[in-house]
């Protein structure tokens, strides 16, 4: 039998697995430094303050695994992205004291590494950074407005996130880096697809890339509906793909393209979420996506929670459920 390290990870590549383990109590996401503003104190990486960037975040509860947190309201560092040269300052990770950090987050986190699977999460990608600093609107109008300067800004925010990934890799020996970039709405992308094709493609062709060389896994993170562009995140070499919102209709991706990616998700967040879910209700949920979807492809059950004592009714209900789905099918 594998444990639920070797489960996950088999899942993940698309091969064989035994059972299906619930990724939040098997997956430890260290959170890259810089990305969101952190604590020295007890390396909160969802604190309220300003990010290495220069950006001010918002702590929005006192979970920052459900909680969270945002960008503070009406924060810009500047308008435009013809103005990002005099505006913008990369982290200094040369100097940054990484390694005690990532120690810190290890023992605050209680990874460990030959029973957890760990994954170094870099937030804040190439399209999310850009609107964090000059706000969502002025972010998209400056695909139209000013591209030469953002493919400028996205060249070197590319070679920020691979010394990124080097160096997670340096000290952190994980088996997962789990990038993030949010690219849709609940019903469409925020841009067209050529559009993204064309700006943001290229650079997740060389994260995807660079991951491979260390030997990791690339799961990406985008909320939303990206239905899309799934042929392209599969050509460049995504492994696993997740929230997988119910938009992007689960069943036809597995049908379609199950064999060739994980999709992490599947479940309706709304449901589960809803503050008038009962428990039982949030069960069905679980039970009944699983039923639909497992065995059906690469597939693990996941949703990002925002009530907590729901999320660990999930958890418990994915761990019953995954111990023998797979004999079923």
């Amino acid at each position: 039998m594998q444990t639920k390290k070797e489960a996950l990870l088999a899942l993940l590549r698309g091969e064989k697995a035994d059972f299906i383990p619930e990724v939040y109590g098997t997956m430890k996401d260290i959170v890259f430094p810089g990305e969101r503003y952190i604590d020295p104190d007890n390396f909160d990486p969802y604190g309220t303050g300003p990010d290495a960037w220069g950006v001010m975040w918002t702590n929005q509860g006192p979970n920052p695994l459900v909680d969270g947190n945002t960008v503070a309201a009406n924060f810009k560092m500047f308008d435009d992205m013809d103005e990002w040269k005099e505006h913008v300052h990369f982290p200094p990770i040369d100097h940054m004291p990484l390694e005690h950090i990532f120690q810190g987050m290890f023992h605050g986190m209680q990874v460990n590494p030959e029973e957890h699977v760990v994954s170094v999460l870099i937030l804040s990608g190439t399209f999310e950074r850009m609107n964090q600093m000059i706000g969502m609107e002025n972010a998209l109008c400056s695909f139209y407005e000013f591209p030469d300067e953002v493919k400028e800004f996205f060249d070197a925010l590319c070679e920020y996130k691979l010394k990124c990934i080097d160096l997670a890799v340096q000290y952190c020996k994980p088996d997962v880096i789990h990038m993030h970039d949010d690219w849709g709405t609940n019903n469409n992308m925020f841009f067209s697809p050529d559009l993204w094709r064309e700006f943001i493609k290229p650079y997740e062709k060389k994260y995807a890339d660079r991951i491979h060389e260390h030997g990791c896994l690339y799961v990406h993170h985008s909320c939303g509906y990206i239905k899309q562009i799934i042929p392209d995140l599969i050509e460049i070499g995504v492994d696993a793909l997740e929230p997988v919102m119910v938009e992007n209709d689960p069943g036809e991706l597995l049908e379609k393209y199950g064999d060739k990616i994980t999709f992490m998700g599947g479940l309706d967040n709304r449901r589960i979420d809803n503050p008038d879910a009962t428990e039982e209700d949030i069960r069905d949920e679980v039970r009944t996506r699983m039923n639909m979807y497992c065995g059906k492809g690469r597939y693990i059950p996941y949703y990002v929670p925002a009530i907590e004592k729901h999320w660990l009714v999930y958890m418990d209900e994915v761990n019953k459920q995954g111990a023998t789905i797979l004999q079923k099918v």
